[in-house]
């Protein structure tokens, strides 16, 4: 979460770069509205979640098995898909399964193994969440073209590429 909600302005930042002159105004006016924009998107993303139960965690992990509902997928693999660990995902999964959203069942080639598999009221769970839920993300992107969606993608894809440099 990015807490800063008073962002510097070009004119501030220009300044700055005058003591530091590391300092990149525009990249730095890009990067505190682009986490200022992503915190704010995740917050609203967050409420409406509260209002169905669900986690982010728990919400992503039905999305990813609502995908190919009939099919089934290790915890491992889950947790992979959805960049956590895996004891968040054990996590994630009990309280799933403690709703019935989601059932444990023993792999068909090795009973030591289990899998993960959507139940029928997860599915229900999710097709009573998602019409709304894509309604509102519509409505969030109505003032962007589609043309500006696509150059945004590519635009965010780029500064994707970019998070190394911030672990150097």
């Amino acid at each position: 979460m990015f807490f800063l909600r008073d962002l510097p302005t070009e004119k501030m930042l220009r300044e700055l770069a005058k003591r530091y002159p590391d300092l990149d105004p525009m990249a730095l006016l890009t990067c505190t509205a682009l986490l200022r924009t992503g915190s704010d998107v995740l917050a609203g993303f967050e409420k409406i979640l509260a209002r169905h139960g669900l986690s982010q965690g728990g919400f992503l992990s039905l999305i990813v098995l609502n995908r190919e509902p009939e099919e089934e997928i290790t915890p491992s693999a889950l947790a992979h898909k959805l960049g956590v660990t895996r004891a968040t995902m054990t996590g994630l999964l009990d309280t799933l399964a403690k709703d019935d959203l989601v059932e444990r069942v023993q792999h068909d080639g090795d009973r030591r193994s289990v899998v993960i598999r959507l139940t029928a009221k997860g599915r229900k769970r999710l097709d009573g969440i998602l019409p709304g839920y894509y309604r509102q993300i519509t409505r969030m992107m109505a003032g962007v073209s589609q043309k500006e969606r696509r150059s945004l993608i590519g635009l965010l894809e780029k500064v994707r590429l970019g998070l190394p440099a911030l672990l150097d």
